[in-house]
């Protein structure tokens, strides 16, 4: 990538922060917040614990939205059948285990999960589970679950930034592990900056994550995605 595009990114982006654009996305430090408060692996009402932990006062778009309800699928299934539930959550988090097959594992998980579901309830108005989206709810469990390390994922944000800021070679397809990599190594460039440190920690409400998140580089991409010119 290009060290002058990316400064240059940088500094646009610490002016957008404070913008009414930019805010709508904070939601998803107070999902993180509640996913660490509340989502236990082993709590004994695995779907209680995990109701409470994937919610949002103010908006629940991203994970939430017309046509996508992925978390009304997951409590079915772990209202049905928690233990095996629990067991794909464990992999998932298991963080000595390789994270492309992890994630790999527990689209899959799911999806057979839900398929013996739907044979047991027939008539179950659910018409998929929704987590064969690209990575973005196991993302979204993983950002929950681990803050510092991971951040909502989609394939096309992560091709759009390394084209933005001039990546030799673009992914041709899902790659979680390089877009997790991406997060952390292009993280300096911006908690460098102290006056866009402060403005971060000014924008966050009580209700949001306070610590170190890996949310702050997925705003800083979804504004060089969405403002930085091609090229």
């Amino acid at each position: 990538m290009q060290v002058p595009k990316i400064r240059q990114s940088v500094e646009q982006f610490k002016a957008w922060m404070p913008t009414d654009e930019a805010q709508q996305y904070l939601p998803l430090w107070e999902t993180q917040q509640n996913w660490q408060t509340n989502f236990n692996v082993e709590a004994p009402d695995l779907a209680a614990s995990y109701d409470a932990a994937l919610d949002s006062k103010t908006n629940r778009r991203h994970y939430r939205r017309g046509g996508y309800d992925p978390k009304r699928s997951m409590l079915a299934i772990m209202e049905w059948e928690p233990d095996f539930v629990r067991d794909a959550f464990r992999d998932l988090f298991s963080e000595d285990r390789d994270l492309e097959g992890r994630i790999q594992r527990f689209v899959f998980y799911v999806n057979e999960l839900f398929n013996r579901y739907r044979d047991a309830k027939p008539k179950a108005r659910i018409p998929t589970h929704y987590h064969d989206d690209d990575y973005n709810m196991a993302s979204i469990y993983l950002m929950g679950q681990y803050p510092a390390v991971y951040a909502p994922y989609s394939t096309p944000l992560l091709q759009t930034v390394c084209q933005k800021l001039g990546a030799k070679d673009v992914p041709p397809a899902a790659d979680f592990p390089r877009y997790t990599k991406l997060l952390a190594t292009l993280r300096p460039f911006l908690e460098k900056d102290e006056e866009l440190m402060a403005t971060y920690r000014e924008s966050l409400r009580p209700v949001d994550y306070q610590g170190e998140s890996a949310l702050l580089m997925y705003w800083y991409f979804k504004f060089v995605a969405e403002h930085q010119p091609q090229g």
